[in-house]
């Protein structure tokens, strides 16, 4: 190497070092995902690949606040020596980090029902005033770190109301926010949770200054009249127009004062007559003027989605070897199974990502996007489901997944929801999730857990008659655009993932049951848009099942609707999933040559361990992975319910331990008095079966603190 290019390298780690300046110290956690940078990685090193068989659990913390069907997505934040968690309820608790003591705890439900699901918390420190933002609900709450009190002077006595600022009643929206908001400067920006239903609320992203909760700008995802893109949608009058919501988190680059966002689908997720077109910005990565909110770029990764393919993540901010130097980049992990590279200043991709044709809708009314990028990434899972990828755990299994097969349409990635039932792989369920990916920049390296799992997407059609549009829907109707993709077209439910409705008359009467759909119940967002009379027309369907029969002399008001008969995944006969194995995979990419290093299954099925089957066949996962400086890569994930730590640079699996719960989030790593701790949420639930747990589990070596 000649001395200029001695200089450049010597340059370009001066500037990486600062251009991508970590948010905390080494041993603390103090954002999201571990800092702005969206990378989940950790610099320690004390636990490493040669004394990770010794380790073991430092202290378990039990919420007290779980049930039934309830789970912990929570990413821990780590100030100092204190701990930040959310529990099931998603009361907001604060924790010794070294001896799991709690400390404080602060409730935003005052003991009634909790509302939604919650991913962390967003620490925010002006002068001595140190403040943790908890979403809960459709509220923003100001909590202060070292009390657990409301910050009084913020917003409406330290709160804000989310539904608000969007241009629309808010007393007809249903907001809330999973994922926690990110900080700049003196603003906290915020994207939203709407609802996938056809009322559901448009998702733009929103800053609100830090100190006092005023609203400082909005940048709509869903253009408005004279902003670019909105002749990227039919506008239909009477129809509404909501979702591409930022949902998952962002990432931020200061020095460049820039924030970048993902976002999920248009809705309606699956059907979109009345939204023909691109649909900017929804299924988009977008760079915002963090101060101002005014758009820099963006690169749209899917068109007119008709498939819930949202970008499940907030892009990790990353530097690459190009063209003989180094490049500012984003990595932007997907539901499609890959991972897009983008140039950090301009959106342009930096992979290969050419427009295709893809296959046409049937389904009446529906027109798809007639291309989409195919090849726009690292490509990570198999795409596409044909006979010789059907399982081979048992020839039964394969005899029956065959038959079952042909029955569905199935012409390759992007072929759209059908009425006889499209197969979709991969599909709603990942590829990646919003568990995200972890960045060792060192390294030059990136991991990934991903889900291998094929879908059914059959279509239900739901007329509607007289009146509005939406006052036009009978109960069943309106169960079908609003319920219908959680619980089924015929109420059965998901297993594992949400309840079945039959029989709901032996468990509720009308007035709990409108209570619920009024106000919400732990993962079930509220439907405020609701008028009393579709309350009563819903929870009358419900306990009574019975379908209204639709006057031929009715007059038919706005567009017919198509709604999803579920979420079902393509399964073999004992409810294992129909492609071959492994169903859920732990992945290393080597971004010095944009490839996979290496793939292993992540997890096993205990049902099929106890029929035989030994080796990991990988299973569905929801959570993250962390790896640290000592080569490791940690994530739990899996419907196992272990939590397993494997050598970053081989892939082997070198420890593991059994939760009380399973583990559906991103473990933390953090340092006190010179000992390191990795901590994870062991919550169980969530859509994989298991039981749920209320437990927080820190590991570290054996020994006394340094």
């Amino acid at each position: 190497m000649n001395i200029k290019s001695w200089i450049y390298v010597v340059f370009f780690l001066i500037s990486f070092a600062c251009g991508n300046k970590k948010d905390a110290s080494r041993g603390e956690w103090t954002i999201y995902r571990g800092g702005n940078d969206a990378a989940q990685f950790s610099e320690l090193d004390q636990i490493n690949v040669k004394n990770i068989h010794l380790l073991e659990p430092a202290w378990i913390f039990n919420t007290g606040d779980g049930g039934e069907k309830t789970t912990i997505e929570c990413n821990p934040i780590i100030i100092g020596r204190t701990m930040y968690i959310t529990s099931p309820a998603l009361a907001l608790i604060a924790l010794d980090a070294a001896t799991g003591k709690e400390l404080w705890r602060f409730d935003p439900f005052a003991g009634e029902t909790a509302v939604g699901v919650n991913r962390g918390v967003t620490y925010f420190k002006d002068g001595e005033k140190e403040t943790l933002f908890l979403p809960a609900g459709s509220y923003l709450y100001a909590v202060n770190a070292q009390s657990g009190k409301l910050h009084a002077d913020f917003g409406n006595q330290g709160k804000i109301d989310l539904r608000e600022n969007m241009g629309m009643d808010p007393e007809r929206l249903s907001v809330g926010l999973s994922t926690p908001g990110i900080i700049y400067q003196d603003l906290i920006i915020v994207g939203s949770t709407t609802g996938e239903g056809y009322t559901a609320a448009p998702g733009h992203v929103r800053a609100f200054n830090a100190k006092t909760g005023e609203f400082a700008w909005i940048f709509h995802t869903i253009p408005q009249e004279n902003q670019f893109g909105h002749d990227t949608w039919n506008w239909i009058a009477g129809e509404n127009y909501g979702g591409a919501n930022n949902w998952a988190g962002m990432s931020l680059d200061e020095n460049k004062g820039w924030v970048f966002v993902s976002t999920g689908s248009a809705v309606y997720d699956f059907y979109g007559a009345n939204r023909l077109g691109e649909n900017l910005y929804a299924n988009s990565i977008i760079a915002l003027n963090a101060a101002s909110g005014e758009k820099i770029w963006h690169y749209q990764a899917v068109h007119h989605d008709l498939w819930d393919v949202d970008l499940p993540c907030a892009p990790t901010l990353i530097s690459i070897p190009w063209e003989g130097g180094w490049k500012e980049a984003l990595a932007q992990p997907t539901k499609m199974g890959e991972l897009i590279i983008l140039d950090r200043n301009t959106g342009e991709p930096l992979l290969s990502a050419e427009e295709s044709p893809v296959p046409g809708s049937n389904v009446p009314g529906e027109l798809a996007h007639p291309t989409q990028k195919l090849n726009q990434g690292i490509p990570l899972v198999t795409r596409g489901l044909d006979p010789e990828k059907l399982t081979d755990i048992s020839p039964e299994s394969n005899e029956f997944a065959r038959k079952e097969l042909a029955k569905y349409r199935n012409e390759g990635i992007y072929t759209p929801p059908s009425m006889e039932g499209t197969i979709a792989f991969p599909g709603p369920r990942g590829g990646a999730l919003w568990g995200g990916a972890s960045y060792d920049s060192k390294n030059n390296m990136m991991y990934l857990n991903l889900n291998e799992i094929p879908m059914i997407l059959q279509l239900a059609k739901v007329d509607s008659e007289g009146g509005s549009p939406q006052e036009a829907l009978s109960g069943y109707g309106l169960y079908m655009t609003n319920c219908s993709n959680c619980h089924g077209a015929a109420r059965q439910g998901v297993m594992g993932s949400f309840p079945a409705l039959t029989g709901i008359e032996n468990r509720q009467d009308k007035s709990q049951i409108i209570q619920i759909l009024s106000k919400g119940k732990g993962v079930m967002p509220a439907f405020p848009q609701f008028t009393e009379a579709e309350l009563e027309k819903l929870a009358t369907y419900l306990l009574e099942g019975k379908t209204e029969n639709r006057s031929p002399e009715s007059p038919k008001i706005g567009l017919d609707k198509y709604v999803l008969q579920g979420f079902r995944i393509f399964t073999d006969q004992d409810g294992f999933p129909a492609n071959k194995t492994p169903w859920g995979t732990l992945t290393a990419v080597d971004l010095s040559t944009f490839s996979v290093k290496w793939k292993v299954p992540l997890g096993y099925y205990p049902a099929l361990r106890e029929k035989g089957i030994l080796e990991d066949t990988g299973t569905m996962n929801y959570g993250g992975c962390v790896a640290t400086a000592g080569g490791l890569v940690f994530v739990a994930a899996t419907a196992d319910e272990l939590f397993r730590a494997f050598d970053a640079t081989s892939g082997k699996e070198l420890w593991s331990y059994k939760l009380p719960a399973g583990g559906y989030a991103v473990p933390s790593v953090y340092e006190v008095e010179g000992k390191q701790y990795v901590v994870i949420a062991a919550g169980g639930g969530n859509r994989m079966g298991t039981l749920s747990g209320d437990s927080f589990i820190a590991f570290s070596l054996p020994g006394e603190k340094k």
